[in-house]
């Protein structure tokens, strides 16, 4: 019998066809157990500040009264004035789940976003006491990226940082989070200082510059750090 060419294409087509068939589509990973905080960047046309304003605090405002929601801030970058930050904790994923899924905001930001939401949700890594906030109080919020060999690296540099870090005069809040499966290599500093002095005195101090020249070598993308006030 002749085979030709066309043939056998047709029949590897085939064959290929039926094994992708035959592949069972892979399963959501479960969601994650206990406490989550969800931190979520907004990006807005300048013109239309007024407009995301008020439709974020609609947010944190309607957000605080959900079953579930331990606290939900909004906050303002320091020379960005058209770049946001929301930073919300919720006692379980299913009821942050339930949220976002009945928000609005998504719609309330259209009509000025330069690009949609970023949504960020993370477990609890490292996260320790809150002092409450002062006037004048400033939030930073660093995402670190470092590739997936270099995690057990990440947690060998943070963990001193971190317990130095709280101890340090002016510090209010120092959280690590991490993101979810598949992308735990993804970490989100959140911190608050009683003011922007404490905080520089903080990037001055040895355990700080030791720990960013220790992390620069593990760095998948850029060390993102942003400087935020509260939106009263």
């Amino acid at each position: 019998m002749r085979i030709t060419l066309a043939t056998l294409c047709l029949a590897v087509v085939a064959m290929t066809g039926a094994a992708t068939a035959q592949t069972p589509a892979a399963a959501p990973p479960p969601p994650p157990e206990g406490r989550i905080h969800v931190v979520t960047y907004v990006e807005t046309n300048p013109a239309w500040l007024k407009q995301a304003i008020a439709a974020l605090r609609d947010y944190r405002a309607a957000t605080g009264k959900e079953a579930g929601a331990l606290d939900v801030g909004v906050f303002e970058e320091i020379g960005r004035t058209n770049r946001f930050v929301i930073d919300e904790a919720w006692n379980d994923f299913s009821s942050y789940d339930a949220r976002i899924k009945a928000s609005k905001l998504a719609e309330a930001l259209r009509g000025g976003h330069l690009a949609p939401p970023d949504r960020r949700v993370h477990t609890e890594w490292s996260v320790g006491p809150a002092s409450a906030p002062t006037a004048g109080a400033l939030y930073v919020f660093t995402h670190i990226d470092v590739g997936p060999p270099q995690l057990a690296g990440l947690q060998e540099i943070l963990t001193p940082y971190i317990e130095k870090t709280r101890g340090d005069k002016g510090a209010l809040r120092f959280d690590l989070l991490q993101a979810l499966a598949p992308r735990k290599n993804h970490q989100t500093l959140a911190e608050s200082w009683a003011s922007e002095a404490a905080f520089r005195a903080h990037q001055a101090s040895v355990h700080a510059v030791e720990f960013r020249d220790r992390l620069g070598p593990l760095l998948g993308a850029l060390y993102d750090q942003r400087l935020y006030k509260l939106v009263k």
